[in-house]
């Protein structure tokens, strides 16, 4: 019994055809940022173990608040804290001194004047350091009285200054909120 072979067209034919239904679900939604699933896995957290988390937080940070009454004042946590899209893109896009672009971000938490404690976003490269940057360029501002002022940072620029929440918590229906 003679094999039957194809020929180098069909082939090619059905080589084509395999990409294309193989590639077809791994295209990304048009308008959508891409990203490898096999790469958030590892960050994915159930919403019933992030609202526990979130009331555990908020339990927690309530009994330090009434065991040190001072303490709201000077380390006032808040509930959480939101950044626009473009605050995370300006990041994300960052490059390292190879020019390699940002593998992510990192959030350090401080304490602003007012006693805030504020998360402070920076992006890193693949090698986990922080890509320090100017993120956006100086701008001139004109204030009636003064001849000219800039926007000027000299040693790089990270993302602070979410909407604290509260006051700014959404509707609550997520049950992230805490209550």
């Amino acid at each position: 019994m003679k094999s039957k072979s194809l020929s180098w067209p069909q082939a090619l034919v059905l080589s084509f055809f395999i990409v294309a239904m193989v590639s077809c679900n791994q295209q990304p939604v048009a308008g959508n940022i891409p990203y490898n699933e096999d790469s958030v896995r590892a960050h994915i957290l159930p919403i019933a173990e992030a609202i526990q988390y979130t009331r555990q937080f908020k339990a927690t940070r309530d009994s330090f608040y009434r065991q040190l009454p001072g303490l709201e004042n000077a380390m006032n946590f808040g509930q959480a804290e939101a950044f626009n899209k473009d605050a995370l893109a300006v990041l994300l896009n960052q490059k390292d001194a190879s020019g390699t672009q940002a593998a992510g971000v990192r959030i350090y938490y401080g304490i602003d004047k007012s006693g805030l404690v504020r998360m402070v976003l920076v992006p890193y490269d693949s090698k986990g350091n922080d890509i320090i940057n100017q993120l956006i360029g100086n701008k001139a501002v004109s204030i009636p009285g003064i001849s000219s002022a800039n926007a000027y940072w000299d040693n790089g620029q990270t993302i602070e200054n979410g909407q604290r929440c509260p006051p700014l918590c959404g509707n609550g229906l997520s049950g992230l909120g805490g209550n």
